[in-house]
């Protein structure tokens, strides 16, 4: 398109008054995370059977909170009992299903030879070490199998694209992560509708079979804080993770309006969630049999993280996004997690527009029937971070009418506050990038 006319179509589009608001939560959380570790490895019943034994440490891509103290904590106190450690990539096809590039993320997650010291034992090689009743073959990693005990880390919380009495969690991290590209392709077999079956059918023979002593199982709140560390024993894995997911589920951050015109996320990346940005949180699926609730009528995302390596999985959830997104996006890293997971919608195109400035005023032209002057928006910095947002003075106005009410009957004024009451305008320098920040603790602009 002629630049004069595309400038021309989005040139009408003005932007609201913006204001940034906390969303409160519930707050619980362990205060030194390294000595919660600590402790739980330390009181595992049977620690002393890898006493100078070979121990592969299982660690994947997710986000998790302090994953590199996590994982160095668990190290040093393995150290007491064995030297024979090392860390093996959990990641299933993360990574284009290539070797060196998972060990390529886990440095990105600041887990490496260096930082841990212990080697990284990276391989997509997979041994079968059983089969399901219907002959499905159950695969583990080869190096893992190398060692006399394995022990994971995982984190417990709902799935982006499936529903199951195990979804990301405990189970999921032995069968996909440690089933590698091999793995993950059979338990995705009958699609994201089967999956939680076959998850929960490939996983007892995966925990049977192989030398699993233990995981750590991992919660966090919605601040992004670890609220929970349970070292499970294998025999107790399938037992006690349908329980753990439950409590998960209370912790699930979301943005607590409806109807938006326009969702604005600054980041999408495989280290915030497997699908880029939260399914849970947009109402967007990358599987057709996940029931949504629609409540946003475009969406926009402005960049992917450096820690996603490239993995633009999730960008085809958005509506709008920007060239400096699009030309982060590598095929080769992108197309095997939707390859596997036999979805395609995670892995398209959006419309892709020259920087955030444009992009954004892409998201508001398109929005059909939008009230000029009343556009309801919402910008957040990733699906992991709903603790503090922003939004236009249409929903600002709701929430402000709320404090009122609630001062007028001397009750609570509920869990959001509008922390810049005077709001503000988005700002843009001069490549067309937003540079206008999130609020600190003082109501002063700080770094995005």
């Amino acid at each position: 398109m002629n630049e004069n006319v595309y400038e021309q179509i989005l040139r009408p589009v003005v932007f609201p008054k913006m204001y940034t608001v906390r969303q409160k939560f519930n707050e619980d959380h362990i205060l030194n995370v390294s000595e919660a570790v600590s402790r739980e490895v330390l009181n595992f019943p049977g620690i002393e059977k890898i006493t100078n034994k070979k121990v592969a440490l299982a660690v994947g891509s997710r986000g998790i909170a302090q994953l590199p103290v996590i994982v160095k904590t668990v190290i040093e106190t393995l150290k007491r009992f064995t030297g024979h450690i090392y860390i093996v990539p959990a990641m299933g096809s993360h990574g284009g299903a290539v070797s060196e590039n998972q060990t390529m993320i886990l440095k990105h997650l600041g887990v490496s030879e260096e930082t841990m010291g212990v080697p990284v034992k990276s391989s997509m090689d997979t041994d079968i070490i059983g089969f399901t009743e219907d002959q499905i073959p159950v695969y583990f990693d080869h190096m893992a199998n190398q060692g006399d005990y394995t022990i994971t880390i995982a984190r417990i919380k709902p799935h982006c694209s499936f529903r199951g009495k195990y979804e990301s969690g405990m189970v999921k991290m032995n069968v996909i992560g440690l089933g590698k590209q091999r793995g993950a392709d059979y338990c995705h077999s009958r699609g994201m509708k089967n999956m939680g079956e076959n998850l929960e059918k490939i996983g007892r023979v995966h925990i049977e079979k192989s030398n699993l002593l233990f995981c750590l199982g991992l919660m966090e709140n919605a601040y992004d804080q670890i609220c929970m560390v349970r070292a499970v024993a294998r025999e107790k894995i399938m037992e006690e993770e349908p329980g753990l997911l439950e409590k998960a589920k209370t912790y699930l951050p979301g943005i607590p309006f409806g109807d938006i015109d326009l969702l604005a996320v600054d980041e999408i990346g495989k280290n915030i969630t497997g699908t880029g940005m939260d399914c849970n949180v947009i109402q967007r699926f990358t599987s057709e049999h996940m029931k949504a609730v629609p409540f946003i009528k475009r969406l926009t995302v402005l960049d992917l993280t450096e820690e996603s390596d490239g993995n633009a999985s999730g960008a085809g959830l958005a509506d709008i996004s920007t060239r400096r997104l699009f030309e982060k996006m590598s095929w080769e890293k992108t197309y095997p997690n939707s390859l596997t997971a036999r979805t395609t919608a995670g892995c398209k195109i959006p419309m892709i527009m020259e920087n955030d400035f444009d992009a954004l005023r892409a998201g508001i032209k398109t929005v059909p029937d939008i009230k000029e002057g009343r556009e309801r928006i919402v910008r957040i910095k990733n699906t992991l971070r709903l603790d503090e947002f922003q939004v236009s003075q249409a929903i600002a106005e709701e929430i402000m009418a709320g404090e009122e009410g609630a001062r007028k009957e001397g009750g609570k004024s509920g869990q959001l506050k509008i922390i810049n009451k005077e709001g503000f305008f988005w700002e843009f320098d001069q490549t067309g990038a937003l540079i206008t920040g999130w609020e600190d603790e003082n109501g002063k602009n700080s770094v995005v």
